[in-house]
């Protein structure tokens, strides 16, 4: 509609030209060609913008930007999808989450039973959890060390609700996991929800302050806040 718009106040700029010749309807015509010319360049880009998050996925697969050893995408495509999922969250009000995982007394598997074994540990965990997320929603990251992330996109669900269910299907599976020689591997998990009034952090810092809350309180839990725990 504005396209439209924008084509009949060019076309009328030209006929108020062709009618009144000079320096007024000349500068008519003229904004009616730059006004034109920018709902044109604005509606390419709104176009593209549902394919920039299909273009980020498409280069999470990228090697520079995958963990070598546990086969999750890095640090930096977490920092570069969480950048475009919150941009899109807050221009389209496109709701997202993030949940954070924490491998509990990992430091135990590696002093006990070497590093190699943690090593066995963590890749074990993260098939899990690529194996069980949804290819269309979910992204898995390694934060660092022990600890891992997964941004949610397009719940059709509340967030919240979506948050649980995932959360309760992830534990189940995670309790499945077997490494050879090792003890059962648990997970303390926390969420967080974003905040338009806040920076995109806001979302991260409550999903690990909610996996210490899970930590603090006996592991191998999850928390969506201080008083909503899943066990």
């Amino acid at each position: 509609m504005q396209f439209v718009v924008s084509l009949l106040i060019l076309i009328a700029s030209f006929v108020f030209l062709a009618a009144h010749p000079g320096i007024f309807a000349g500068l008519f015509a003229f904004l009616g060609i730059l006004n034109f010319a920018a709902t044109f360049i604005g509606g390419k880009n709104e176009k593209r913008a549902p394919e920039e998050l299909e273009n980020l996925v498409e280069n999470l697969n990228d090697r520079s930007l995958k963990d070598n050893l546990t086969g999750a995408h890095n640090r930096l495509a977490f920092n570069r999808y969480l950048n475009e999922v919150y941009r899109r969250f807050k221009l389209f009000n496109e709701p997202f989450f993030v949940i954070f995982f924490d491998i509990d007394y990992f430091k135990k598997f590696n002093d006990t039973y070497g590093h190699e074994a943690g090593d066995r540990v963590l890749k074990a965990f993260s098939e899990c959890i690529i194996k069980h997320s949804r290819r269309d929603k979910d992204r898995f990251f390694r934060y660092g060390g022990e600890e891992f992330v997964m941004i949610v996109t397009k719940p059709n669900i509340p967030p919240r609700e979506d948050a649980q269910v995932i959360i309760s299907n992830l534990r189940k599976a995670i309790g499945d996991i077997e490494v050879q020689g090792l003890p059962k591997i648990t997970c303390s998990m926390g969420a967080g929800f974003p905040n338009k009034n806040k920076e995109k952090e806001s979302a991260v810092k409550e999903a690990d302050e909610n996996v210490y809350r899970a930590k603090e309180n006996g592991r191998d839990r999850a928390y969506l806040d201080k008083d909503e725990v899943i066990l």
